[in-house]
């Protein structure tokens, strides 16, 4: 009975949860709240030209689209954060992935501005 009762528990927090961001460099902090979707981990992010590039898991059919993509702007620094909106239910595993861009412009960022990509880096 007590199994039960603590595993109702458990479903219940994890069903109301969400992902809480910190960001506390040089004594500033940003609380940002991502309820639903959990932070996509990136297998690497980058820039190309006027472009941020993210190289993200596939089944073969993910796109920009998928994305949520939110910024937010502290001093001269972007920060970022990348959250799938639609699963991938294709059937083609990439190993490597797919690399994705996003035009910094779109997101108010100058060429040669300063970014921050708050999503974990994992390995492919």
């Amino acid at each position: 009975m007590k199994i039960a009762s603590l595993a109702a528990v458990v479903a219940v927090g994890l069903s109301a949860s969400a992902c809480v961001i910190i960001d506390a460099d040089e004594g500033h902090r940003d609380v940002s709240v991502t309820k639903g979707y959990p932070l996509e981990p990136l297998y690497a992010a980058r820039v190309d030209g006027d472009d941020l590039v993210v190289r993200v898991s596939s089944n073969g059919c993910t796109k920009p689209e998928d994305f949520a993509v939110e910024s937010g702007r502290r001093d001269d620094l972007t920060a970022f954060t990348f959250t799938r909106k639609r699963p991938d239910m294709c059937r083609a595993l990439l190993a490597e992935g797919v690399e994705l861009r996003f035009p910094l412009d779109a997101y108010g960022v100058d060429r040669g501005g300063k970014i921050r990509v708050r999503n974990p880096l994992v390995r492919p």
